[in-house]
C-alpha cells in the first residue's frame, strides 16, 4: 500500500520545481503570471491548511474507518486492481458533486472560496486551499466507505486527485489535443476559476470531464478569463481568507429580522440574502474588471523592507510546518498545538508585512456574490 505522507513528501519538491519553471517560462514569454504577494498568500493558505490537517484529516480518517468497518455493504480488497478502478470512478463522481455544491450552497462556498480568491491563475493557486474543505466534504466521501473502499485506498485516491489538479492551474498551457472534454485540463480549469458571466458554475470535474458533460456544466474556453471572486477580497491574509465568506454571511444573518432567514441563509444558494437586508444594504452590480484589482502592498508606501520581512516570516512558517508534519506522530498534544499557534502567528505576520497600510477602494473592491 502506498503511504500518503510519503507521496506528499515526494511531491513537494516536484511542485516547487514546477512553480519555479512556470515563473521562469512566464518571464521568458513576457507574461505577467506571478506577483510575489499573491504567490506568498496562496502558498500560505496551503501551509495553514496542511497545518490544521494534522488534526482535521486524522478525525476524518477515523470517522471513515469506523463507517468502513461497521456500516460498509462489503469490503473490497486493497490489493485488487478492481478496487482501485471502481473507487477512482466513484471518488471522481462524488468529488464532482461535492465541488459543485461547494459553489452552489452558501456554507460550502465558505470553505471552498479561499481557493478562488486569487486574481492570478498559476501553479501557486493550486496550493491555495480551503483549510476546512475536506472536513465539510467528509460526509459525502463516506459513500465510498459504505461501498467498501478501504481507508488506505480512499486517502490515496484523495491525494492523487489533488496531485492531478495541481498542473491544471496554469495560463501557459493552451488546449491539449485529444483529451480536451475528456480529462480536466488547464483550459477547462481556467474556465472554472473565471468570474466572466459565461463561465460561472462550469467545469467542476476533478479528473474526468464526463460528469460535467453528463450534467450540463461543461463549457469550452472562449473569451479571455478574468480570475478571482465576485464578492470582496481578503487581500494578503491567508488566515482571514478562510473566514471571509462566513463573515459576509454572518453580517447578513445578524441583521435580518426573520429568524428563519438567519438559519436558512447558510443553506441557500451562494449569494442569497434576506430580503430586508438586501433592501437596506444592496450590493452594487458586478462589473467585470479589465484586470487585477488588488495589487497594493505595504511595500508600495513603506519600502522593500516590508517585503523582506514577509519573506522571513514565511520562511519561518515553512520550517515550523515541516517540523510539525515530520514529527506529528511523536509530538505531544501541547507541542503540536504550540506549533500550530506559532505557524499561525508567522502567517499573520506575513499578512501584516504585505497588507497595505490604508487599503484603497481598488484594494478591497465591493463585488457582488461569489461566482
Amino acid at each position: 500500500m502506498l503511504d500518503n505522507n510519503a507521496l506528499v513528501a515526494a511531491a513537494t519538491p516536484v511542485f516547487l520545481v514546477m512553480i519555479a519553471a512556470e515563473a521562469w517560462l512566464a518571464h521568458r514569454r513576457r507574461l505577467q503570471a506571478y506577483s510575489l504577494a499573491d504567490s506568498l498568500t496562496s502558498m500560505a493558505c496551503g501551509i495553514w491548511t496542511v497545518t490544521l490537517e494534522v488534526f482535521t484529516k486524522s478525525a476524518m480518517l477515523l470517522a471513515y474507518g469506523w463507517v468502513f468497518s461497521h456500516l460498509s455493504l462489503w469490503q473490497s480488497a486493497p490489493g485488487s486492481a478492481w478496487t482501485w478502478a471502481w473507487s477512482f470512478l466513484v471518488f471522481d463522481f462524488v468529488y464532482y458533486w461535492a465541488h459543485r455544491w461547494s459553489h452552489e450552497i452558501n456554507f460550502l462556498w465558505a470553505v471552498h472560496s479561499p481557493h478562488h480568491q486569487s486574481e492570478e491563475f498559476n501553479l501557486t493557486t493550486a496550493l491555495r486551499q480551503g483549510a476546512f474543505q475536506d472536513v465539510f466534504h467528509a460526509p459525502l466521501f463516506m459513500v465510498l466507505a459504505l461501498l467498501g473502499c478501504p481507508p488506505g485506498v480512499f486517502i490515496i485516491q484523495l491525494t492523487l486527485s489533488k496531485f492531478y489538479q495541481f498542473w491544471i492551474h496554469t495560463r501557459l498551457v493552451g488546449r491539449v489535443p485529444l483529451v480536451e472534454g475528456i480529462l480536466n485540463t488547464p483550459s477547462a480549469h481556467r474556465v472554472h476559476h473565471a468570474v466572466n458571466d459565461v463561465y460561472l458554475d462550469r467545469n467542476y470535474a476533478a479528473t474526468l470531464m464526463i460528469w460535467d458533460r453528463l450534467f450540463g456544466t461543461y463549457i469550452e474556453e472562449g473569451e479571455e478569463c478574468v480570475y478571482g471572486v465576485r464578492k470582496g477580497g481578503p487581500g494578503w491574509n491567508a488566515v482571514w481568507a478562510q473566514f471571509a465568506w462566513p463573515a459576509v454571511m454572518w453580517h447578513d444573518a445578524v441583521r435580518t429580522a426573520r429568524w428563519r432567514d438567519r438559519f436558512s441563509l447558510w443553506f441557500r444558494h451562494t449569494g442569497w440574502r434576506p430580503a430586508d437586508v438586501a433592501a437596506a444594504d444592496p450590493w452594487p452590480a458586478f462589473v467585470l474588471p479589465p484586470g487585477r484589482l488588488y495589487t497594493a502592498t505595504r511595500a508600495t508606501t513603506g519600502g522593500v523592507r516590508w517585503t523582506i520581512a514577509a519573506l522571513l516570516a514565511f520562511a519561518a512558517a515553512v520550517v515550523m510546518q515541516n517540523q510539525l508534519i515530520a514529527h506529528a506522530a511523536t509530538l505531544s498534544l501541547p507541542a503540536r498545538l504550540a506549533l500550530v499557534g506559532a505557524i499561525t502567528a508567522a502567517l499573520l505576520l506575513v499578512a501584516y508585512c504585505l497588507q497595505p497600510v490604508v487599503p484603497s477602494a481598488a484594494s478591497a473592491p465591493a463585488r457582488t456574490p461569489a461566482g
